[in-house]
């Protein structure tokens, strides 16, 4: 399925599409939204001397239903 790696971050889970080293990227040359539509990603962070673009995994509201 790909990659399956998860990180939580403002309270939020994530899954990680790519990681670059911050001088990898000019982020003055270009706009991030184009980064995000580039690597079809919602989500992009710094931290860590990295640029981390990732898809926010959506919560859902369930109601179990019990067996008879």
């Amino acid at each position: 399925m790909g990659n399956l790696e998860i990180i939580e971050a403002k309270g939020s889970l994530y899954q990680i599409k790519r990681k670059f080293p911050e001088h990898q990227i000019n982020l003055e040359k270009g706009s991030v939204s184009d980064l995000k539509q580039f690597f079809h990603c919602d989500t992009m962070f710094k931290a860590k001397g990295l640029l981390w673009f990732c898809n926010k995994i959506k919560e859902i509201s369930y109601e179990e239903i019990e067996k008879e």
